[in-house]
């Protein structure tokens, strides 16, 4: 059994229309699998929204349709539903119908951008990764080794951004080509988190080499 996860910025996603449509939530988190119908795959996901409500049952974009809101409830300021979703056979529904392919845990879709985490048969890994990168651009993809199941291995997604624009305008060169403040600048966050990033994202780089040399 592999195990593998699929990362997309939301940047490179955000003008796809499931996605702008799921944009007025906070995120979306694969709870269970719950049926096959027809083709069309069902998920129970947790929607958490900051008081509007996610699109209503019938509402459906692009092969993506709510069925059902099961329940709704309100912990610190942010209201949770748990709903049912499906998928068309034609979108995803098919490559899970043979039972060789399964969702897990840690599949969610938020500001930060999509992350698809499943496990199954390497065919039918390949399978759903080679439409999926037909589909959209994936930014990153990790897989678990041995017993240690499901592990991100690698910078994440925003480390990886910001690694890739200070390497891409200088940041590695002798002397620099850019200062600290002009990278903060271009990915749009602070020079402490920039400088953060940097530091976590060289860390993972660093040591899965380290381990790779042994």
């Amino acid at each position: 059994m592999r195990a593998i996860r699929i990362e997309c910025n939301l940047d490179s996603i955000r003008e796809d229309p499931r996605v702008q449509a799921s944009l007025s939530c906070i995120s979306w988190d694969y709870r269970s699998t719950l049926d096959i119908i027809d083709g069309n795959l069902r998920l129970l996901v947790e929607c958490i929204t900051t008081g509007n409500p996610p699109p209503p049952p019938n509402f459906s974009v692009e092969g993506i349709t709510m069925i059902e809101i099961l329940e709704t409830w309100t912990a610190r300021n942010l209201t949770h539903h748990l709903v049912v979703v499906e998928f068309s056979s034609d979108l995803i529904g098919k490559y899970f119908d043979s039972n060789e392919l399964a969702f897990v845990s840690g599949t969610n879709l938020t500001k930060n951008g999509l992350i698809i985490q499943l496990v199954g048969k390497q065919t039918a890994i390949m399978e759903f990764l080679n439409a999926i990168r037909e589909a959209i651009n994936v930014e990153r993809v990790t897989t678990g080794k041995g017993g240690e199941g499901m592990i991100e291995r690698g910078p994440s997604i925003q480390q990886f951004r910001v690694i890739k624009t200070a390497f891409d305008n200088g940041w590695y060169d002798v002397p620099k080509g850019i200062s600290i403040r002009d990278l903060a600048d271009k990915v749009g966050l602070s020079k402490s988190s920039v400088a953060e990033q940097l530091v976590r994202a060289e860390n993972n780089i660093v040591g899965n080499f380290l381990e790779n040399s042994r």
